[in-house]
């Protein structure tokens, strides 16, 4: 018996290495660019467990760039206009990315007007997006989301992952984690902001000298509200909710 174990425990220990090794060696790059000479008002985004990064570029055109790694079967990105909508799709059918070492994936960048609306969702890659003026409706299971100097409506869901915005100009915001860091920073007074986290910690940060009616929850978290924010009266509202995690509302860290 005894031998038995030690054998299982030695291809326990080998196998990955050695499947981490032959990986390394056999994987293989690629790269390419495509342009949509074409007024897009809508671009969506299916991601899969590729990184993600968009920005703005020129009127009248997108550009996508992609840079791929895989060790057995190449994964595939399909890239289809639709009208004024521009569907951007990853797909990893590589049986290897099951094994440590043996990795699929990519690096998707693409370029947009900056006033589309943008509809982006991943399994575990991460989505950043920076310096649209259009709406935003973006989603992952374990990745994260980031955010920087947006100014159209935001909705973030992320399951695991992290949701972090810096230089908001939304005037709506809906996001939501299940047990991560949900931390938005605006820097323009927003008109609502519903942000809830089942067990992670809320976090926002706001202009000086706005006001808001502010609604707080939290279940055996610490709850941190600058209370001169706070206005009855006021048109804009602030809902934050967690579970079990910290609720932080003020306008700046402590």
């Amino acid at each position: 018996m005894w031998i038995f174990l030690a054998i299982a425990t030695a291809v326990v220990m080998v196998v990955p290495v050695c499947l981490q090794l032959w990986g390394r060696a056999i994987q293989q790059t690629a790269t390419a660019s495509v342009s949509f000479p074409h007024a897009i008002t809508k671009v969506q985004l299916d991601m899969g467990d590729a990184r993600v990064s968009v920005g703005p570029g020129p009127e009248g055109q997108a550009r996508v760039y992609q840079k791929l790694k895989w060790a057995l079967s190449k994964p595939t990105v399909d890239k289809r206009l639709v009208g004024d909508v521009l569907y951007v799709t990853f797909r990893c059918s590589d049986p290897a990315n099951l094994y440590n070492g043996l990795e699929c994936g990519g690096d998707i960048d693409v370029q947009v007007p900056p006033g589309v609306r943008l509809t982006a969702v991943s399994g575990s890659g991460e989505i950043s997006v920076r310096g649209l003026s259009g709406d935003l409706d973006l989603r992952t299971g374990a990745g994260e989301i980031r955010i920087a100097d947006t100014r159209g409506n935001l909705r973030a869901r992320a399951g695991s992952g992290t949701v972090d915005a810096t230089g908001l100009a939304a005037p709506t915001t809906r996001a939501q984690v299940s047990s991560g860091v949900l931390d938005l920073r605006y820097v323009r007074p927003p008109d609502f902001v519903e942000a809830t986290a089942n067990s992670g910690t809320v976090k926002l940060i706001v202009p000086q000298g706005s006001h808001y009616r502010i609604s707080d929850e939290t279940g055996n978290g610490q709850t941190h509200v600058n209370r001169a924010l706070n206005d009855n009266g006021s048109k804009q509202e602030i809902s934050v909710r967690s579970g079990s995690g910290s609720v932080y509302v003020d306008t700046r860290d402590d």
